[in-house]
């Protein structure tokens, strides 16, 4: 089984130290939770490749404390553990008193963000720890968790290879189960058996819709049983699923027709294919998030169809990082069309 090196975890802490050094903070306190889907468990796991839930408080010059709700949480990368549980912040300034931090600059992180808008660091605890520590600077440092997750290295793209890899081996399993007669559930748990038997972590992410008149993945089967229909001939099978390794999604969007398909939705997937390798081309070095974003749209437009989801974001400890594209069935987001640039090496 795949493990990340020490070698790995130096040059996170070097690159996140740094921008520490430059902000004149002398630690940061990182909050994350297994929400949404695990992935508001990004930032923590990055910095301690732990499975957990908690808080780490992370000294810009000492060793890094894991304050969670079992010491025994396996941590390869990080040896001092604390139960903080179920009051975590007199545990975290407990921390920084002993480190003598309790007049220094404190980065907060989880405060914004894509996800931390949603789920962000708890405001009981961001107030205990104000109380606490009276003499202390504390500003949210969301970011430098965010741009130095940002760009992966080879062992994080690893991870991903081997989430692709098994995503691969649900579509060939989702191939040989899903014919006329086959049920909802069957199919379902195909995908879910072949993600676990290839090593991905339970927390995976599957959106399943059945039929013939969806407008998504997510229009059925997210939260719900699903059902035990069975599939009939021209039924369409619309997927969205994480193969999640060692934390490192890969996630696909997967289609599948019962028999032949009417003329409609080869039509949607057309534009669809189109759309997607008008995209492809396109992404260049130095190609704003913009521009992208519209290399994918204008084929849509142009076909007189409408996209309601992004059509791209980046992925990798969270499933849905920054940069994304436009999500006109949430139009209270904007993207960020101007600060990102997409760069491959």
């Amino acid at each position: 089984m795949f493990e990340f090196t020490m070698q790995e975890r130096d040059r996170r802490w070097q690159k996140v130290r740094g921008e520490m050094a430059a902000r004149d903070l002398g630690a940061l306190v990182v909050w994350d939770s297994f929400g949404g889907h695990g992935r508001y468990n990004a930032n923590l796991r990055y910095l301690s490749d732990c499975k957990t839930e908690g808080y780490l408080v992370f000294p810009l010059e000492a060793e890094p404390v894991l304050v969670i709700f079992l010491r025994s949480a396996r941590s390869p990368w990080v040896a001092q553990r604390r139960t903080g549980h179920p009051n975590y912040s007199e545990t975290i300034a407990e921390i920084l008193q002993e480190l003598r931090l309790e007049k220094a600059g404190i980065g907060i992180v989880s405060l914004s963000g894509y996800y931390g808008q949603m789920g962000g660091f708890p405001h009981a605890t961001y107030r205990s720890l104000a109380a606490s520590l009276p003499g202390a600077r504390f500003e949210d440092a969301t970011d430098i968790l965010e741009e130095a997750r940002r760009v992966k290295s080879d062992e994080e793209i690893r991870c991903i290879e081997l989430g692709c890899a098994a995503a691969n081996r649900v579509i060939g399993a989702v191939a040989d189960t899903a014919g006329a007669g086959a049920t909802d559930h069957e199919v379902r748990a195909t995908i879910m058996d072949t993600l676990f038997r290839s090593g991905c972590e339970p927390a995976s992410m599957l959106l399943y819709s059945s039929g013939k008149a969806m407008s998504g993945p997510g229009g059925g089967g997210h939260f719900e049983s699903g059902g035990d229909r069975s599939l009939e001939p021209g039924d369409v099978i619309l997927t969205e699923f994480d193969a999640q390794y060692h934390g490192y999604v890969a996630q696909h969007n997967q289609p599948f027709s019962v028999g032949e398909p009417d003329r409609q939705w080869r039509e949607i997937f057309r534009v669809a294919s189109e759309a997607y390798h008008n995209g492809l081309d396109k992404l260049k070095p130095g190609i704003t998030v913009g521009r992208l974003d519209e290399a994918f749209l204008s084929v849509i437009r142009a076909s007189g169809y409408v996209a309601g989801y992004p059509q791209f974001h980046n992925s990798g400890l969270g499933g849905v990082e920054e940069p994304i594209g436009a999500f006109t069935t949430q139009p209270g987001y904007k993207p960020k069309t101007s600060p990102f640039m997409v760069v491959l090496s």
